[in-house]
């Protein structure tokens, strides 16, 4: 199974297809004017002559405002390898370079959506990626060209500005859209060059992960959408623009019911920025960040492993600044719970560089309220840190602890062979046994203990004390701070109960 995306030419192999016909955005035509809180909760889509299931009134309000695009761009050919010159010649000629030369155009079709009265259209980044010139085809037949505004890759999002004819119809995107599985979405766009096509389905599935971006949370919906797609809009019932189509799960490289959709929200935040500035700037606090589990939770004295577990803390950053420390456990930013990494750094992205946030964390058992300052993320900065999970080392079975791992103290030679500090001081793990807690924990060999919740350990017997004198408390777990090479982190080692 692979990650396709839909525009007919594929511009970025595997992820980006061009899944752009989902949805279409709130009509500013022709829809009554009233101001929805959140989306309605229609039981059953409207009905038709004789009762028959029908999206006939709202596809007439709002594909006008849902466009085709054409982009082309200029391929540089490989340059043929003189020893196969003379196959080519043999096929077409002595002149077979003048033929096909060392370049071609490349052409690819993609779908967007007008989103104000003033030529603005909203698409996907890799449906004009590289493009040299880009053709807007209205839903009447005429054609446009069309500058580029801007683009944010992380997000998937570009706009487009166009001299749009007086009175094109346009739509808009849904605030608090708050959508739940089961609603009906309607996707139009130009799927395979054929433009103006409508497809519909059921909201399938809401804040998919489907790793095309730390900044997106996907809607996954089951309406068809096929390469060409991309950047059109999903909507609701309404003629809301709920989401952006964005790519398709597919082993086939065609629909089988697995769409996904960038949200609105998340799309019109980028939208903003990049018709205002051409670009978009988001919120940094400086940290590095990953998951826990279960048994770090239970460590440090949480019910569950929600939150996002400081790793790390950059020296002078807006976090350091404002007094995380590693370690610390962000459970909640600005309002959002924080669920897990990811939705951490999506809340900071949302956030404005140079805005005050509000950061709650777990410390020592208790939660601590703090203030930041935001920072502006560079490009060369990561959008989020998660440290991965350790792996390939090789385990002995020769163990002595209940726990399964042994420890040595550190050598110089034990130093040098895992490019450790000369400062640095702890217990050397040496092996660790397969299927043992201290394997399910991710300790590896070559890794250093050297602190054991918060307490310096300097040798194996600190380490083998502390951690019997918890077991006889009756803790769960321990959080244990390793470092491997240079690189530091924390690991939470389930505890047998003696």
């Amino acid at each position: 199974m692979t990650l396709r995306t839909i525009t007919k030419t594929p511009l970025k192999k595997l992820i980006l297809s061009g899944v752009g016909a989902l949805a279409i955005g709130a009509a500013a035509f022709a829809l009554p004017d009233t101001t929805y809180a959140q989306a309605p909760r229609l039981m059953t889509p409207p009905t038709g002559f004789g009762g028959q299931i029908s999206f006939a009134d709202l596809v007439e309000q709002v594909s006008p405002a849902v466009v085709s695009i054409h982009t082309e761009k200029t391929i540089e050919q490989p340059e043929i390898p003189s020893e196969f010159q003379w196959f080519f010649e043999r096929q077409f000629g002595e002149n077979f370079e003048e033929q096909f030369g060392q370049s071609r155009q490349a052409a690819a079709e993609g779908s967007g959506f007008f989103i104000d009265g003033e030529g603005h259209i909203v698409t996907n980044n890799h449906v004009i990626d590289g493009a040299e010139t880009i053709t807007i085809r209205l839903n009447d037949g005429s054609e446009l060209e069309a500058e580029l505004l801007g683009t944010d890759a992380a997000t998937d999002i570009a706009v487009l500005k166009v001299s749009a004819p007086q009175g094109q119809p346009f739509v808009t995107f849904a605030d608090n859209v708050n959508l739940r599985v089961g609603d009906w979405v309607l996707a139009v766009g130009n799927p395979f060059g054929l433009g103006g096509t409508v497809t519909s389905g059921i909201v399938s599935a809401i804040g998919r992960d489907n790793g095309m971006g730390v900044y997106n949370d996907f809607i996954q919906i089951d309406a068809p959408i096929n390469r060409g797609n991309s950047g059109g809009p999903t909507f609701d019932l309404n003629g809301r623009v709920v989401g952006v189509n964005n790519a398709i799960f597919s082993p086939t490289g065609g629909s089988v019911g697995i769409g996904f959709a960038i949200p609105a929200q998340t799309a019109s935040f980028v939208v903003e920025q990049l018709i205002e500035k051409g670009t978009v700037t988001r919120g940094w606090l400086g940290v590095e960040i990953r998951p826990f589990d279960n048994n770090h939770a239970a460590a440090v004295g949480l019910d569950s492993a929600e939150g996002a577990l400081v790793v790390n803390v950059q020296p002078g950053t807006p976090a350091a600044n404002a007094g995380v420390q590693s370690g610390d456990i962000v459970i909640d930013f600005n309002g959002t719970k924080v669920d897990n990494a990811r939705t951490l750094t999506r809340a900071v992205g949302s956030v404005a560089p140079g805005e005050t946030a509000k950061l709650t964390v777990w410390r020592d058992g208790s939660e601590k309220n703090l203030r930041v300052k935001l920072g502006e993320r560079n490009e060369d900065q990561l959008a989020q840190a998660e440290v991965p999970s350790d792996d390939g080392a090789s385990p002995t079975p020769e163990v002595t602890s209940e726990l399964g791992v042994r420890f040595s103290a550190l050598t110089d030679q034990a130093r040098q062979q895992y490019d450790l500090p000369t400062d640095l001081r702890g217990a050397l793990v040496t092996s660790v046994a397969p299927n043992s807690p201290a394997a399910q924990a991710g300790l590896q060999r070559g890794m250093v203990i050297y602190e054991i919740d918060n307490d310096a350990v300097n040798s194996p017997s600190d380490v083998e004390s502390k951690i019997k004198a918890l077991q006889e408390s009756g803790k769960e777990a321990v959080l244990l701070r390793v470092q491997a090479g240079d690189r530091k982190d924390f690991r939470a080692l389930p505890l047998k109960k003696s």
